[in-house]
């Protein structure tokens, strides 16, 4: 099961940090095992790492996020883009 890594620029670490169970049930049909990292300057900057079950599915979801999960993202600050790393 590859394992990926997300990095993204957010408003308030504390507000992100706090939307990590939503985010657990919006990714749990294809990934697993999310963990979260702040930044070690104090920066705004954020990581998780994931472990994908269909990566296929984690890919669709990238490319077409639903109106929803924009708005969910939005409202916990998360400040577009996010990059995506994939374990080879």
């Amino acid at each position: 099961m590859p394992k990926i890594v997300v990095t993204a620029a957010v408003k308030d670490v504390d507000a992100w940090l706090k939307f990590k169970p939503q985010l657990i049930a919006q990714l749990s049909a294809y990934a697993s095992d999310g963990t979260s990292y702040v930044a070690a300057d104090g920066s705004n900057r954020v990581a998780s790492t994931w472990d994908v079950s269909d990566m296929e599915a984690f890919q669709a979801a990238q490319t077409a996020t639903s109106p929803e999960m924009a708005a969910e993202m939005e409202a916990y600050g998360m400040i577009p883009p996010m990059t995506v790393y994939i374990e080879k």
